[in-house]
This record gives structure tokens, sequence and C-alpha cells, in this order.
């Protein structure tokens, strides 16, 4: 019995122990109200702070997994990685994001669009002509083109769609046995897709019972002609101008592409290849590609020796590799600004910016998995560590704090830290 109570009392005090070291661990720890508001820290559990109007506060709980702000600016709240939710009051916009990237909701500006990959979608827009909205659960889908017209449809059962993928209107039959297409005039009726096709209409025409034989044609523009594609395809092209161009294709023996000032020769396409255009002062020799590739114009060199070498440059721009992927370099050049691009096995990234007088204007350094930092103007952030080198708003939000055990931000003269989630804290925390 002796024991067993030196045994609990031994629990007890360690436990104790542990407690105090959470209260006591974080320079503003424990309980604490100053003229700029109110701090209750108990790191790495809990952390709130307040300011002494009652307007802005932040919570903090086991760290960055959960995390609530409220300011005149908007709410947000997380439960990373699961859960995203945050409001801008100034744009009058609202941001849900759940499971991120799979899941996203975005309301702003008579904007809305939800999706969860890959079971639903939604899209809701205002148009100049009217009000254009999408909805789809699984097969099935209903939507509002901008000219109001409705449109349903249970895939592949039945349904139709209007103005949509790049068409007036698509309707379908227990696809693919039926299907039919209408677009700027012309009417395509698809039985089997691909098998058998019609075209006719808007100065188009084309007919196909694929793989055997099928034709296309757009009336003084172009013709394209296939038998067992993709065997045997011929095809003229450029009729309304006065440079017409024929291409025969047996695949993959040989390509040949010619017209009055251009022409073009492949054997075994596409690893070796000849082409010349006298327009452009352009020639290209590949043998094969896309190991090695020589190509020329009047304004552009470009050599390619894969994976040892790459080169290619235009007016205003430079794109170089050296044994891809370990190094890759651009230098282009945007009105006044000139960016300068360095990237060490795709994930390793320095980013450089200069303006008219060659002064950096802006620097991006990004290390994969130790730190990112970045510079615009006064403005100076560092974080480490850097798991996931994807610089999109819903990672930002959803995972870097997961990982980002250091932070630092300077804009100005004002400068803020965080290290570990909250242990140690310096700077304004509404900034």
């Amino acid at each position: 019995m002796k024991h067993r109570a030196e045994g609990v009392e031994r629990r007890n005090f360690i436990l104790a122990g542990i407690v105090l070291f959470f209260v006591l661990s974080a320079p503003s720890a424990g309980l604490c109200t100053e003229e700029k508001g109110f701090t209750l820290n108990l790191w790495p559990l809990f952390k709130y702070q307040g300011d002494s109007e009652g307007s802005r506060s932040k919570l903090r709980i086991l760290g960055p997994l959960i995390y609530r702000r409220k300011g005149a600016e908007g709410e947000e709240f997380a439960l990373r990685p699961l859960f995203y939710w945050i409001k801008d009051s100034k744009e009058n916009s609202l941001i849900v994001e759940y499971l991120y990237p799979l899941g996203k909701f975005k309301r702003e500006d008579g904007y809305t669009r939800n999706y969860i990959v890959p079971f639903t979608t939604l899209r809701d827009e205002q148009g100049e002509e009217g009000r254009e909205n999408n909805f789809s659960l699984f097969l099935y889908f209903r939507g509002q083109a901008e000219e109001g017209e409705r449109y349903w449809g249970v895939f592949p059962l039945y349904g139709q769609l209007v103005g949509r993928f790049g068409r007036d209107r698509i309707r379908f039959f227990l696809w693919p046995i039926y299907s039919d297409v209408s677009d700027e005039g012309a009417y395509i009726w698809t039985f089997l897709w691909p098998i058998l096709s019609r075209t006719r209409g808007g100065g188009k025409k084309a007919f196909r019972v694929w793989p055997l034989w099928g034709y296309k044609e757009e009336e003084h523009i172009s013709r394209t002609d296939f038998v067992l594609w993709p065997f045997f395809t011929r095809r003229v092209g450029d009729l309304d101008t006065d440079d017409p161009e024929r291409e025969y294709f047996l695949f993959p023996l040989y390509r040949g592409v010619r017209s009055k000032r251009a022409r073009q020769v492949a054997i075994l396409w596409p690893f070796f290849r000849y082409a010349v255009d006298e327009r452009y002062g352009y020639k290209r020799w590949d043998a094969p590609w896309p190991f090695i590739s020589f190509s020329r114009a009047e304004k552009m060199r470009r050599v390619m020796l894969f994976p040892l070498y790459h080169s290619k440059e235009v007016p205003g721009d430079r794109t170089r590799w050296i044994l891809w992927p370990l190094y890759q370099s651009w230098d282009d050049q945007f009105g006044n600004q000139r960016e300068v691009v360095r990237r060490y096995l795709l994930v390793n990234r320095i980013k450089t910016v200069f303006n008219d007088k060659g002064e950096v204007t802006s620097k991006q350094v990004s290390i994969w998995p130790f730190f990112r930092y970045t510079r615009e103007g006064d403005e100076v952030k560092l974080y480490l560590l850097n798991l996931i080198p994807l610089r999109y708003e819903g990672f930002e939000r959803n995972w870097a704090p997961l990982y980002t055990v250091f932070r630092y931000e300077r804009r100005a003269s004002r400068k803020k830290w965080d290290v570990l989630w909250g242990l140690y804290e310096r700077g304004d925390p509404w900034d």
C-alpha cells in the first residue's frame, strides 16, 4: 500500500509539472491584460488574444489545427486540414474549403462556384445577357443558359446541355448509342460514338464510318479525308488564301506537308523531321525527337540535346536548361520589367524581378523542404519549413500552417515573429 501511494503521488507530481510547463513555457504565457488587449496563452493547447475594444480576436487550439480570427475586415475559422471558412467584409466574399483541394465553395460579386471532386459541381454567374448556372451530382446534371433556357439530364440515359463545352446545344440518348450537337449553324448526328457520324450546315460537311473511312470539309477553307484511321490521312487547308497547304500522312512511316513557301517531311513520325518556312526564315531538324532537335528563324534560335542541354532565344525571352531536371532558367521581358526564374530539381525555385533601371523590385526563394522567402518592396516574409512547394492560396490556408514552424514578417518598420505556433510570438497580432 505504501508503494502504491508513492506511485500515485509521483504521477500527480509529474502531471502538475507538465501543466505548469504549458502555462509558463511561452514568453507571453498565462493571463495577461494590457492596454492593447487581453491574452491567455496555454501553449500548445490554447491561445486567445483580444483587443481592448472587443472588436478583434484570435483563437488557436492545438497549435495550427483549430484557428479562429474575427475583425472589422472579416472572419476566419479553420479545422486544418479538413475545413476552412473565410468571410471578407470589404470584398463581400465568402470562401469555404473542405478537404482542399478536393472541395471548395466561393461566392463573390454575383459569382458562385462549388465543387467536391468527383461528386458534385455548382456554378452560378451573372453574365452580360442574363444569369447562367449549372449543377451536377454524380450522373445527374441541370442548368440554365445565359439566355434563360433550362436543361437537365442523367448521363448516359438522357439529357441535353445548352451553351456548354463550346457548343450551342448537345443532346444524347443512351450514349454512346445516339447524340447530336448543334454549333454555329452546323448539326452533327452521331450513332454508336465514335463510329458513325454525319455533319451538315454552317458551311460544313462531314461523314465517317470510323475507323474505315471518313471526311470533314469546311467550305472554301479545308478538307480532311482518312482511310483506316490513323494509317492513311490527307488534308488540304488554307484554301481561302493564296498559299494553300497539302498534307499526306502514312502513319507512322511518312508525313509530308507542302505549300508554295513551306514544306515539311517526317520519317517515322514524330522522331525524324525536317521543316522549312520561307515566310519566317524558319528551319527545323529533329533526329530523333525529342533527343536531338535544332530550329531557327529570323528572330529565334533553339537547340535541344535532351537531357543534356536546351536553349531557346527570341526577342525578350530566353529559356535554358542543363542536365534536365537539374537546372532550368527563364529570362523574360514584360514591358519595363524583367523576370528571371531559376529552378533546381523542379521544386526549388528562385524568382527575381527587375525594373527598367536594373534594380530588384521583388524576389522569391523556395528551397524544398526547408524554407521559402519573399520580398515585395518593403515587405519581407520568411517561413520554415516548406514541405508542399505549391503557391496557391488554398494550400497556404489549409496545409502550410501545419508544417510552418517559424514565421517572420516585416513591413516597413513593423516586424512579426512566430515560433512553433505561438510558443514565441512578437509583433502586432492584428497586423
